[in-house]
């Protein structure tokens, strides 16, 4: 029985040892990153009328989101599930489920007249290295009828495959550079604002 404590023990310490220091790389990695975005940056994109599509459980997203509606005056659309997602331990062991099979939660289809649009926005948290369920099940459902489409993330540090499967189930889009942001403290504001700017720019 001690043998098998110690073991657990010894694992525990492992794996806190790994997740420390894989939060350290993750750390200067952003700061890398963001030191590129220090100087202020002057929006001069043109993208006509914008929609900004995103779904969000813990706020990442959506902050994100609005940042793209204030600078490019866009209308937003928030995707929202017919039963409330909750966060906790079921719901990754839930939501992998439903990535690997298909079986996506079902979604208020309340969607916007997109005709009026020249560009569109889609965010997305990163949930098991791609989109959460319920933007899979949007893109599913969702025809862009040939628009401009701009895939946007937010995850912790790897946003896995979820441009290329958004590139792949978006139907009828003309997909345009999208952009990944890690979850960063308020330190970043600015710099996050100027990455965003900087692409925006770049459409």
């Amino acid at each position: 029985m001690k043998i098998a404590l110690y073991i657990i023990l010894i694992i525990a310490i492992v794996a806190g040892i790994s997740t420390l220091i894989h939060l350290h790389k993750v750390s200067n990695r952003n700061k890398a990153e963001m030191a590129k975005y220090s100087n202020n940056v002057e929006l001069t994109a043109n993208l006509g009328k914008t929609l900004v599509v995103y779904y969000s459980l813990t706020g990442h997203t959506k902050d994100i989101a609005l940042q793209i509606q204030s600078l490019t005056n866009a209308d937003t659309y928030e995707i929202k599930p017919k039963e409330e997602i909750t966060q906790g331990p079921s719901l990754y062991l839930t939501s992998k489920k439903q990535i690997s099979s298909g079986n996506y939660p079902e979604i208020v289809n309340d969607f916007p007249n997109i005709e009026e649009y020249d560009t569109i926005f889609v965010g997305s948290p990163i949930w098991w290295y791609t989109a959460a369920p319920v933007v899979l099940e949007f893109l599913k459902e969702f025809d862009f009828q040939n628009k401009n489409v701009v895939p946007f993330s937010t995850q912790g540090s790897n946003y896995g495959t979820y441009f290329e499967d958004f590139k792949a189930k978006a139907k009828n889009a003309n997909i345009l550079k999208g952009e990944a942001f890690n979850n960063l403290d308020s330190s970043y504001n600015e710099q996050v604002k100027n990455k965003i700017i900087s692409w925006l720019n770049s459409l």
